[in-house]
């Protein structure tokens, strides 16, 4: 992370205020999707688009003592999401929660001694058969990151995986695999059937928060380190590798298109992003302006980004003054095109996102599943903490949806 990035995320934090069932459900539509909306009440709602409204997948938060946030869509469509509890008669830290279908809502674990850091699940059934995988970040009460497995079936089985941190994970397009990054130097393959490591790489991990698998096939992308304490981003083709760029003086972040034709990186140092074919490593486009985050349309059409509103505007010297609003900046690699949309300042959850955004991007998803919308959390004048809608076809302002902290659409 460059200077000025961390300090626009830790002077953001320090301005923000402080302020903080059963589903009826409706059937999602099959292009807008829905929205679970982590709530300013500390429930979970469902914003249906074509209803036009929310419906609480949870009623029993207190405000400053019962919670949930972090809801984390399956694409089969279920939805898990995490809970901290301080009520007398039921403390826990972490709570583990579960929507299997529409009106059926279930805890599958708590513990007074961890705490929620990330979840993603399996992007296909297990290979033990019709069940679902969700793997699950945690500091455990060792005080040591954690890995443990929830598998979803009629039952629900929890396994410990690995402990040791930092640790970071993508899912094999099946659902089989696991490509980790473990303590700052391993890279490895974990095998979710016979639980063990399949293949651990000789190369050393470079300056980065997240690996990547192909979305398509087994192509695997990561940093690694290279003379003079610098990075390259290379695609792992079984024994082949694909240089992509090299000589990262700083951290990278990088991501596939959803269909596995190109990857768009982001040299922290630089705030450059840089779209390149994922065959040949060339590179295709160069975004306009300086990057903070960045998110691939479902289609693979377009890249939303994030950048400081005002063009040029110099991030240390803002810092300084008041605070910098962050823009929204649809990108199109195949002719150029940038258009910018909306201004916003980010509720508490969306930083902690947008700061592990190249890990959030595959499994928390801002971006409709048509490719039309976006949702974010925003902080407005009045000082409330909002869930957004954003039509990226239009010019128009963006909607607000309900007062909360973040939305994630299903996918």
């Amino acid at each position: 992370m460059t200077r000025s990035r961390a300090l626009l995320i830790t002077f953001v934090l320090l301005c923000l205020p402080l302020g903080g069932g059963a589903l009826t459900g409706r059937a999602q539509t099959a292009d807008t999707g829905q929205i679970a909306i982590a709530a300013e009440d500390g429930n979970i709602y469902l914003f249906d688009l074509a209803a036009d409204e929310a419906v609480p997948l949870t009623e029993d938060a207190v405000r400053g003592s019962k919670m949930y946030a972090w809801p984390t869509w399956a694409n089969d469509g279920r939805l898990a999401f995490f809970g901290t509890s301080r009520v007398p008669d039921d403390r826990y830290q972490l709570g583990i929660f579960l929507q299997r279908a529409p009106g059926e809502v279930e805890r599958l674990y708590s513990a007074a001694d961890e705490f929620f850091t990330y979840a993603s699940w399996a992007p296909a059934d297990c290979p033990a058969g019709d069940c679902r995988d969700l793997a699950l970040l945690y500091t455990a009460a060792s005080g040591n990151l954690a890995l443990r497995r929830v598998r979803v079936d009629g039952e629900v089985s929890i396994e410990e995986l690995s402990e040791g941190g930092p640790h970071y994970w993508d899912w094999s397009p099946d659902g089989a695999s696991m490509l980790w990054a473990r303590f700052g130097t391993e890279l490895s393959i974990y095998d979710a059937d016979s639980n063990a490591i399949a293949q651990t790489f000789d190369d050393r991990l470079g300056f980065q928060r997240a690996v990547d698998w192909s979305p398509v096939d087994n192509r695997l992308l990561a940093a690694v380190r290279a003379p003079g304490r610098r990075n390259d981003l290379i695609i792992f083709d079984k024994d082949e590798r694909l240089v992509l760029a090299e000589g990262f003086r700083g951290p990278v972040s990088f991501e596939w298109s959803p269909d596995g034709a190109q990857v768009a990186y982001l040299d922290e140092q630089r705030t450059t992003l840089t779209v390149a074919d994922a065959q040949t490593g060339a590179p295709v486009a160069t975004a306009p302006d300086d990057a903070f985050a960045f998110f691939w349309s479902p289609d693979s059409a377009r890249l939303a980004y994030l950048t400081i509103s005002q063009p040029g505007q110099d991030v240390l010297a803002s810092l300084q003054s008041e605070p910098p609003r962050l823009q929204w900046v649809i990108y199109s690699p195949a002719t150029g095109a940038a258009t910018r949309l909306a201004t916003f300042f980010p509720t508490r959850e969306t930083i902690y996102y947008l700061q592990f955004f190249d890990q959030f991007a595959r499994s928390h998803r801002l971006w409709s599943p048509d490719s039309r919308y976006l949702t974010y959390g925003e902080v407005l004048r009045d000082g409330r903490s909002v869930v957004s809608l954003l039509d990226t076809t239009s010019q128009d302002a963006p909607r607000t949806l309900m007062e909360g902290q973040i939305g994630v659409f299903s996918w």
